[in-house]
């Protein structure tokens, strides 16, 4: 998955794919989603489609040959979400962290979680990783498990502050009304990934946070000013301009650097991609086509 996604963006940077934003349908009982992309350099068009229903999620992905329309696959996808997600923030690290990061201060031990650990331990040489959420019990239960499957050392830590005082790079995957991260506690060379929820209502950082960053990255420009809250919060009041933000797309394809010295703080808010489930897919219909799974049917 770092790899499909990587090329993605690595394409989508050259201009070779295109991101459709993500659309939201609001009712009484729930959400619909939708958002896609397509990858040109691949001949493929997609569509992913979710629902949320009293705090559930069910997730899909249509998958489409751009040359004939046919449609290819159709797969459940929330396991995808998964590793596409864990993935992007694999690889933002992989082009915004310095090269001898070696610590870890995640913030959120939920569904989310794993995935982002395990994608940026497969790109730098991480040694240790400072987890924190809430729920004591289930920090500490995240810390351990975490361990074994990696093989590095995760141990829960006390508070947020801890996590990030003691880190290289802090991944944000909690769902939060109020910032978890802030500027005072961030020092040079720091890596900050957002990876958390997509809407006006929540917040990652703080206000410092934008102000000590020297660069800003999102995986959708068009997506930021509607889903990025702590964003548009501070454009609002003067601190930000949308105008500062660069692409990841960009610093993948080498347009841009991810980082100027191993000095620089850089901030990146990932709130998900279209074009990157759709890559997502394009890797799970492939792998599944060479394997002979699923149910072949006429349309």
């Amino acid at each position: 998955m770092l790899e499909a996604i990587e090329s993605m963006q690595r394409h989508y940077g050259n201009g070779e794919a295109y991101n459709l934003a993500r659309r939201n349908i609001i009712a009484g009982t729930g959400m619909l989603s939708v958002m896609g992309g397509g990858l040109f350099y691949q001949g493929l068009l997609g569509v992913k489609t979710y629902t949320v229903v009293k705090g559930v999620y069910s997730f899909q992905v249509s998958l489409y040959d751009a040359e004939t329309g046919k449609l290819l696959c159709y797969t459940q996808a929330n396991r995808l979400g998964q590793l596409r997600t864990g993935a992007t923030s694999g690889v933002a690290v992989r082009h915004l962290a310095k090269s001898d990061a070696t610590t870890i201060g995640i913030i959120g031990t939920g569904g989310q979680a794993s995935t982002q650990l395990e994608a940026v331990s497969k790109v730098r040489n991480i040694k240790k990783v400072l987890a924190y959420s809430r729920n004591a019990e289930r920090r500490e239960a995240f810390a351990r498990a975490a361990s074994d499957t990696l093989g590095i050392e995760v141990v829960a830590a006390h508070s947020n502050r801890e996590a990030v005082e003691g880190s290289d790079i802090i991944l944000c995957i909690a769902a939060t009304t109020t910032s978890v991260v802030e500027g005072e506690w961030l020092s040079a060379g720091n890596t900050v990934i957002g990876a958390g929820p997509t809407s006006w209502r929540f917040q990652e950082v703080d206000d410092a946070t934008f102000s000590k960053a020297d660069k800003i990255f999102v995986d959708s420009a068009e997506q930021a000013t509607v889903e990025a809250g702590d964003m548009a919060s501070a454009v609002d009041r003067g601190l930000l301009q949308w105008s500062q933000l660069l692409e990841l797309r960009h610093a993948v394809a080498g347009k841009v650097k991810g980082r100027d010295n191993d000095q620089q703080i850089v901030y990146a808010k990932l709130m998900g991609t279209g074009v990157a489930d759709v890559a997502a897919a394009a890797l799970a219909y492939k792998n599944a086509s060479a394997a002979g799974l699923g149910t072949e049917m006429e349309w």
